[in-house]
């Protein structure tokens, strides 16, 4: 009687509803909810084509408001990658303004913005070569690294965009002084890395597919970032 019970008991809980709802397939309201939840979610995600929009936001507060309440915008458009470079450079020049809560905060701040620099140099930002350049060549400087300003000063010599955009030239005693500091190794390893240098940009971000309809575009509460309001309805 023992044994027929549990076997009874047994088939008892495999027709529990319980159990039953455990191997059921997931319930059409529910699919369609998750349905809406990415939708919702792509509308509301950063996209690629809000960038032009997003900097000229960021550059209008770092100009009312300063480098601070600006750079969390810049970061934004920065991550894009490959065509942001503008954004990066001007990211990377705030946070070398950037004073923290602490020496801890600050210190992460010079890192950030050394490294958003250096991303926008390589992907063949002259602004970001010539900051560079300066940085590093000053003492003065989080930066300073003889070495590197050099090979930057090099990099920012021959490309073709700093005339083009009539960028300023490098001081007439930048590179004889820095070459004065350097050992006869640096500058060789300088002057082949400069020689060869070729740019690497950071990944195009691209962001979830959006429709093309009017009720799809990104909604901002102050007017579109840059551009003026809406006239009211």
């Amino acid at each position: 009687m023992r044994i027929l019970s549990c076997a009874a008991l047994a088939a008892a809980l495999v027709a529990s509803p319980v159990l039953a709802d455990e191997t059921a397939p997931p319930r059409p309201d529910n699919e369609a909810k998750k349905s809406r939840a990415a939708e919702d979610l792509a509308k509301k995600a950063p996209h690629e084509d809000d960038a032009g929009r997003l900097v000229g936001f960021a550059r209008r507060i770092r100009e009312e408001k300063g480098c601070a309440d600006a750079a969390p915008a810049f970061r934004v458009v920065a991550a894009m990658g490959e065509g942001e470079e503008a954004a990066q450079h001007e990211l990377g020049e705030c946070l070398l303004e950037l004073s923290g809560n602490n020496d801890i905060e600050t210190a992460l701040f010079r890192q950030e913005g050394e490294f958003w620099l250096t991303r926008a140099a390589f992907a063949g930002n002259a602004r970001a070569q010539r900051k560079l350049a300066m940085e590093m060549a000053s003492p003065a400087s989080p930066l300073h690294n003889p070495k590197g300003s050099y090979m930057w000063a090099l990099i920012y010599g021959k490309n073709p965009t700093a005339d083009l955009y009539g960028y300023k030239a490098l001081p007439a005693t930048l590179i004889p002084g820095l070459r004065s500091s350097l050992n006869e190794a640096d500058i060789a390893e300088a002057e082949a890395f400069a020689n060869d240098f070729a740019p690497i940009m950071l990944a195009k971000y691209e962001g979830p597919k959006r429709d093309s309809e009017k009720g799809d575009r990104p909604e901002f509460r102050d007017g579109p970032p840059g551009g003026k309001r809406r006239p009211g309805r």
